[in-house]
C-alpha cells in the first residue's frame, strides 16, 4: 500500500510523532535534491579527506600567530574589518543614548 504523502490524517496523530515528515524519500521523491544527497561522495568511517589534513596542519602549525590570523590575508582583513563595524556600531549605540539623555 502507497502512503499518500500529503494527506491529513498523520498531521492529526499522537503528540511525538512526525507525521508526514517520517518518510523524507516520499517528500523529495522527485527533487534534485534527493539525486545530490544519494550521490554525495562517501568516506570510510575514520578516513579524514586529504583537504581536511592540509587545514589541519595549516592551523597547528606553531608559526606564533593567533588562530584568527593563520587563514592568511583574508582572515586578517575579516578581523580588523570587524573590530572597526564594532567600534563604529559602538561608537553609534553611545550617540543614540546620549541624544536621547541630552533632548
Amino acid at each position: 500500500m502507497q502512503r499518500n504523502c500529503f494527506s491529513l490524517r498523520p498531521l492529526l496523530r499522537g503528540v511525538g510523532e512526525l507525521g508526514p515528515f517520517c518518510a523524507p524519500s516520499c517528500l523529495f521523491r522527485n527533487s534534485a535534491a534527493l539525486k545530490y544527497a544519494t550521490a554525495a561522495p562517501k568516506t570510510a568511517p575514520g578516513k579524514v579527506p586529504s583537504k581536511m589534513l592540509k587545514l589541519r596542519k595549516q592551523f597547528q602549525a606553531d608559526n606564533d600567530l593567533p588562530i584568527f590570523l593563520k587563514g592568511g590575508g583574508m582572515d586578517n582583513i575579516l578581523y580588523r574589518s570587524t573590530w572597526v563595524l564594532c567600534i563604529l556600531g559602538l561608537a553609534g549605540d553611545i550617540w543614540l543614548w546620549v541624544g536621547y539623555i541630552i533632548a
